[in-house]
C-alpha cells in the first residue's frame, strides 16, 4: 500500500497478518460491511453487518452502533459482546482490543489521535446529519461521542499511537493539515506512545510530540493544543472546526470517568 505509515511502503496490514497465518490471523474490512444492519449472534443472525442501538444519546448525541462478523477462519466476533460459540454463547474475555491510531492534525478538530480513531468503528448515517456528506457520528466527537462508543460498545485495552511519522501541519498555519498526510509533509519522529489511557496518551502526544514538531515551521498552532479551549480560524477555506481538540478531548475524558464511576 504506497500510504502506509512504514519504512516499507509496499506494505499493508494483510501482509502482515499473513506472516502470522499459523496463528489464525486475519484481517476484515468493516467497510465492505456497512451498509448491513444485523442483529447480535444472540438472536441467531450470522450475517456479517452492523447491530444498532437506536436510543439517541442527547449528551453525546449519538446513537451507538457496533460490527459483528465471522472471521476467515470461523470466528464469530461482536465487538461489543465478545467471540460467540454456538453451545456456550458470548465469551466476552476472548475478545481484547488494541486501538492503534496515527496521531496527526485534523482540520475540523485540530487533532486526531486515540480518542477520535475510534470514529472507525460505528455504522454511519444511523440520524440524519447537518452535512449529508459527513456521518452524524463525526459530529458528536465534539460532544464526546467516541468515548461513548467505548463506554456502550467495547474500550480498548491498550491505546498504541504511531508517531512514527506525523503531520503536525496545524489548520490555522497551513494547507497541508489533516488528517490527510502524506510522506511530502509530514515529520518523522521515530516515537511510538502507548497507554491504557487514551485521552492520557492523546493529551501527552499532542504536548511533547505534536507541538514542539509544530514550532519547527510555525509560529501559530494553538489548535494542536489541548489546553487552548477556543476554536482556530482556518489558514483557509470556508470550513470552520467544529470544536477545539480541548473540549472534545475534555467532554471524552468526562464520559469515561462518570462511567467508571457509576460501574461501582
Amino acid at each position: 500500500h504506497s500510504q502506509t505509515n512504514s519504512f516499507n511502503r509496499d506494505q499493508s496490514n494483510t501482509d502482515v497478518a499473513g506472516m502470522f497465518d499459523p496463528y489464525n490471523v486475519s484481517t476484515f474490512l468493516w467497510d465492505t460491511i456497512r451498509s448491513n444492519t444485523v442483529d447480535d449472534f444472540d438472536d441467531g443472525d450470522f450475517t456479517n453487518g452492523y447491530v444498532r442501538n437506536t436510543t439517541w444519546n442527547s449528551d453525546t448525541e449519538i446513537s451507538v452502533s457496533y460490527p459483528k462478523f465471522t472471521t476467515e477462519y470461523g470466528t464469530y466476533i461482536s465487538f461489543k459482546e465478545g467471540v460467540w460459540d454456538n453451545i456456550t454463547g458470548f465469551d466476552s474475555d476472548r475478545l481484547k482490543v488494541i486501538n492503534m491510531p496515527v496521531l496527526k492534525s485534523h482540520f475540523r478538530y485540530g487533532v486526531t489521535g486515540c480518542i477520535k480513531h475510534y470514529m472507525g468503528v460505528p455504522q454511519g448515517y444511523i440520524n440524519s446529519s447537518v452535512d449529508p456528506t459527513i456521518p452524524h457520528e463525526h459530529f458528536s466527537i465534539a460532544q464526546g461521542g467516541m468515548a461513548t462508543l467505548m463506554v456502550e460498545t467495547r474500550a480498548p485495552i491498550l491505546n498504541i499511537l504511531d508517531m512514527i511519522w506525523i503531520n503536525a501541519n496545524p489548520l490555522e498555519s497551513s494547507t497541508m493539515r489533516g488528517p490527510w498526510g502524506y510522506y511530502g509533509y509530514t515529520t518523522f519522529t521515530d516515537i511510538i506512545g502507548a497507554s491504557q489511557d487514551p485521552v492520557a496518551l492523546d493529551y501527552w502526544s499532542s504536548k511533547n510530540v505534536l507541538i514542539p514538531t509544530a514550532r519547527i515551521n510555525y509560529d501559530t498552532y494553538s489548535s494542536l493544543d489541548p489546553d487552548y479551549e477556543p476554536v482556530s480560524p482556518q489558514y483557509t477555506g470556508p470550513d470552520q472546526m467544529d470544536e477545539s481538540f480541548h473540549n472534545y478531548l475534555r467532554r471524552s475524558k468526562d464520559v469515561l470517568v462518570d462511567a467508571r464511576a457509576n460501574s461501582g
